[in-house]
């Protein structure tokens, strides 16, 4: 039906535009790294990304214009960081970063703090900002 196919082009969309983004992210990393470690030997793609065909075909790509083997485990073994999300909390309980849990009883304002990426260290300076990000977006013809 229409709808169906509507729903296979979205996501087909999405899934070239999220695919295009990794891999220039991939591009800008190898760059980096190599300027960290010029003897760069390989790069290693795992998690549940790593278990997209697209994603592997095209990072194989990039892989490949650098110079690069792409080294993946078989897809069985690419599972996502569920288990990784989990111990990170299991962790923070532990360290006492957990607040208790609400009650029914308890007045709220409805508010959660939305954190999409925790950082793991400083901020490279060679980064862009999300500003500039935004400005190399295409903007919709009006």
């Amino acid at each position: 039906s229409g709808g169906a196919q509507r729903r296979a082009d979205i996501a087909a969309s999405f899934q070239r535009v999220a695919v295009e983004h990794l891999v220039e992210r991939v591009e800008r990393a190898i760059g980096w790294a190599r300027e960290a470690e010029p003897g760069l030997t390989c790069v290693v793609v795992a998690g549940g990304v790593a278990a997209n065909g697209e994603v592997r075909r095209q990072l194989s790509g990039a892989c490949g214009r650098a110079g690069l083997p792409m080294v993946c485990p078989p897809v069985r073994l690419c599972t996502d960081n569920g288990t990784m999300v989990a111990w990170a909390g299991m962790l923070r309980l532990w360290l006492g970063l957990a607040e208790p849990p609400l009650r029914e009883s308890d007045e709220l304002d409805l508010f959660v703090e939305v954190r999409p990426k925790w950082p793991i260290g400083p901020r490279d300076r060679r980064s862009t900002t999300q500003a500039q990000q935004l400005a190399k977006r295409k903007t919709p013809a009006q």
